[in-house]
């Protein structure tokens, strides 16, 4: 179970992964961060194809569409599984499906294709399940976030985790005898109404739930949510940096580019010569045409970081010049990049 925006969370991941692969080779990894749909690049990149590095797999699984969390927060624990050969399996439905259901409060508006990837057992009868789910939602509301009724929201989540624990019970069942480690929220690694009894109910298997809590928080009756806890201290993952502008994305002679519409407050993009309708072509010789581009550019960068920009600027008679730019990174702002 995890924080999902809690560093120390994955840092524990990463050491309890490497320990029992340790005592048992044969060990996958399961996420809910991907989908079923993400499995062709998962299973390049942790199969340790040559073709297939970090940027190129971050493209392919649909990262920056499917999980909307700072991919550090997972990169070691998929380096080390590529560096181990571990299979890395996605558990996920596609996030259409959950927000669709959520929206409506019925899986009768999904398309044909999605209807036959849901899970034809879904129990939402588990003792404490909706009244749990119905604080979440009433949380949800409050701040904003989200536009389905309590209804929906039960529907999905039951959804959510029983997907995740059909596809669980389906990997383990043609790989007999390879453990599997699951990562998902602490939500979900319940143990009273998460994955672990949807996936006793298909699959007679031992299991165990692992959280983590932080030092300083009081620890409340876990017995019915989790097998183990451990105690960690908070760790800071460093802000990524930004260029400091707006983009928007359109089309550009049939294929997509990306515009520079604002600057932020505390750019210094416009003072090193970047300029409004720029068409943006590259990043430290890396070409971007969409926003996943930038942000694989972008994943190291910190502020203060120099960094080389082509952009194609419209000439008066229409035609492009290619200009190429160094341009000082800053402190995130409000905007996306």
């Amino acid at each position: 179970g995890e924080t999902h925006t809690s560093m120390a969370d994955h840092q524990l991941q990463l050491r309890i992964i490497e320990a029992l692969h340790r005592l048992q080779p044969d060990l996958a990894i399961g996420l809910e961060m991907f989908p079923t749909s993400s499995q062709k690049a998962l299973d390049a990149y942790s199969g340790g194809d040559k073709r297939m590095d970090e940027r190129r797999f971050l493209k392919d699984s649909r990262y920056f569409q499917v999980w909307n969390q700072d991919y550090r927060y997972y990169r070691d624990i998929f380096t080390f599984a590529r560096s181990k050969g571990i299979p890395l399996v996605g558990l996920n439905l596609d996030k259409e499906v959950t927000s669709t259901v959520f929206k409506t409060g019925s899986t009768e508006t999904l398309a044909e294709a999605a209807k036959k990837e849901l899970p034809v057992d879904r129990d939402l009868s588990l003792p404490g399940y909706a009244e749990r789910l119905a604080v979440i939602h009433g949380m949800h509301e409050t701040a904003g976030h989200g536009n389905g009724s309590l209804g929906g929201f039960i529907q999905a989540q039951a959804l959510w985790d029983e997907a995740m624990a059909a596809h669980i019970a389906e990997y383990l069942t043609r790989h007999p005898g390879r453990r599997m480690v699951v990562l998902a929220g602490t939500q979900h690694t319940r143990k009273d109404t998460g994955i672990p009894p949807r996936l006793a109910r298909r699959l007679p298997l031992q299991q165990a739930t692992v959280a983590a809590l932080a030092a300083d928080e009081a620890a409340a009756d876990l017995t019915t949510t989790v097998d183990f806890v451990f105690a960690i201290e908070p760790v800071t993952l460093p802000d990524q940096a930004k260029i400091g502008v707006v983009l928007e994305s359109q089309p550009l002679d049939g294929r997509p580019a990306l515009k520079v519409d604002d600057f932020t407050a505390t750019s210094k993009a416009d003072e090193a010569g970047l300029r409004k309708e720029d068409i943006v072509r590259a990043i430290d010789g890396h070409p971007v045409a969409e926003m996943d581009d930038v942000r694989i550019a972008l994943l190291d960068a910190r502020a203060g970081d120099r960094i080389r920009v082509d952009v194609d600027r419209p000439g008066r008679d229409g035609a492009m010049q290619r200009l190429q730019l160094t341009i000082e990174l800053v402190a995130p702002a409000d905007h996306p990049q």
